[in-house]
This record gives structure tokens, C-alpha cells and sequence, in this order.
């Protein structure tokens, strides 16, 4: 009861294509001591890798779209694309990619990737022959890295200008502003799956199911367990705070001087 889940009409009913697929290792949120570094994961159903071509392969030969298909291991909808030819599908064994699939790109769609690609939703180009003001996604980072940036279900980035130095601005998704080499690339458009952020679980067995372990309010714990712990009644008596003392609130935790010259206004 009340649960809430988003339509998948329209999408491939069998299973992966099994050449584009690999086992995956459940870690329980376990280093390899075994001891948690990441807490509340443990369990879930057991999934199939799909393999993402995040880089997407340069070339003039277009790819077609063969079928948009259902990933458990992301909230997008993956497209799974066969490549006519050229270099990309020479490097290629079986002459087929899993794309991530943007809104508005439907089976039987070429897709190119290239600077002289045509702009279009699901086609990549780099970052300077993009035209301002564009909605973007799988955004690289490093030329050839392939995509890392704007990659959940309906979420893109913004092209905010294009530099003489070599760089363009990008605003993400959580409002930051931050400079991205120019020949980086990225896909043109807005992920599939938008309504993904009104998914309502509707019970607590469908959280196990995606791996998600029970969280235990600090309040709930006993003083060496956590500070808000102990206490007669419910009160904790100070700011919220992580087990380890740093505030929740409003506390910026980012420390990463490296990139600090990259970032022109932050979220």
C-alpha cells in the first residue's frame, strides 16, 4: 500500500545481452578486512552487470538503436546499440554497446558521436562544438576518461559558456559551476526515466531489496555508540551530529584542494 513505481512500457522484456555482461561482487559495505566502511548495505537481490560504454566510441559510422532496456544497477534507462561499421565497430567483437539512453531517443534512432555529429539528443560531441545554454550529459572530466558527471535517471548539465583558454563552464545538477576542458566530451539532452524522483518504496522489504540495511537513529543508541545517544527521555541535548562528532547541518566537509581552481561557483 502506497507504494509508487515508475512505468517501464516501452522497454525491452527479455533478459541482458549476454555478451555485455559480468558477474558482480557483493561487498556488504566490507573492506577486504572485513570490516564495514560502508554502513547500512548488506544483501539485495542479485544482479547482472551490464557494460556501459561511457566513453563512447569516436568515428563517422552512426550506431542504431537496437532496444532501451531496464538496468537494475542504475536508475537510467540503458539503450542497447549496434554499431554499422567504421572504426568503433572494428574494435568491437560483437559489434554492440550499451548506451546510457537519453529522453526522446526510441528504437530504430542513429546515433553519432563525433565533432561533426548533428545536434541532437543521444548524439556525443565535444564540449567546444556544443552550442551555450545546451542540456548535456555523461559529461567527461578527462578527454577520453569517459562520462562521470550527469549520469542518474533525468538529471543533465548545462553548457553556461565556452572560454578562449581552452575550457568551458558547466553548471551540474547540484548547482555547482566548475570548469571542464573544452575537448572533453558529453551527449546531447536531458536521462530517460525523469519521474524516477517520485518512486515511493511503500515498505521496508523493497529498501532490502535494492541492498540497503536498517538505520538506527543516533538517539536510539547508548552514549559510546553515538553522541546523541543515552539520555533520560528522547532528548539529545546538542546539535545533530554524525557518530563521529562532525555537525549535519549546514558543516561543509569538502576538502579537496586539488581541484579547488576547477570549481568557479559551488553548490
Amino acid at each position: 500500500r502506497g507504494r509508487v513505481i515508475t512505468s517501464r512500457k516501452g522497454l525491452w522484456k527479455g533478459g541482458p545481452f549476454k555478451p555485455l555482461t559480468e558477474g558482480m561482487a557483493r561487498t556488504g559495505g566490507r573492506n577486504a578486512h572485513g570490516v564495514i566502511t560502508a554502513r547500512h548495505r548488506g544483501g539485495g537481490h542479485r544482479r547482472v552487470y551490464r557494460a556501459i560504454d561511457f566513453a563512447r566510441p569516436q568515428g563517422t559510422a552512426a550506431a542504431v538503436v537496437e532496444r532501451l532496456e531496464y538496468d537494475p544497477n542504475r536508475t537510467a534507462h540503458i539503450a542497447l546499440v549496434r554499431h554499422k561499421g567504421g572504426a568503433a565497430a572494428a574494435a568491437l567483437r560483437h559489434q554492440y554497446s550499451y548506451f546510457l539512453a537519453p529522453q526522446d531517443v526510441k528504437e530504430g534512432d542513429l546515433l553519432h558521436s563525433g565533432a561533426d555529429a548533428p545536434i541532437r539528443p543521444g548524439n556525443t560531441l565535444p564540449l567546444s562544438a556544443i552550442p551555450v545554454g545546451m542540456a548535456v550529459h555523461n559529461v567527461e572530466l578527462r578527454p577520453g576518461a569517459g562520462g562521470q558527471l550527469a549520469r542518474a535517471a533525468g538529471t543533465a548539465c548545462t553548457l553556461v559558456k565556452k572560454g578562449d583558454d581552452g575550457y568551458s563552464v558547466v553548471k551540474l545538477p547540484s548547482g555547482e559551476q566548475r570548469l571542464v576542458l573544452s575537448r572533453c566530451m558529453a551527449t546531447i539532452g536531458v536521462l530517460s526515466n525523469p519521474q524516477n524522483k517520485n518512486v515511493k518504496l511503500g515498505k521496508a522489504g523493497a529498501s532490502r531489496w535494492l541492498g540497503r540495511r536498517p538505520r538506527v537513529r543516533g538517539i536510539a543508541m547508548n552514549p559510546v555508540d553515538h553522541p546523541h545517544g543515552g539520555g533520560r527521555g528522547k532528548s539529545k541535548g546538542r546539535i545533530s551530529q554524525t557518530p563521529w562528532g562532525k555537525p549535519t547541518k549546514g558543516y561543509r566537509t569538502r576538502h579537496n584542494p586539488r581541484t579547488d581552481w576547477a570549481i568557479r561557483q559551488s553548490r
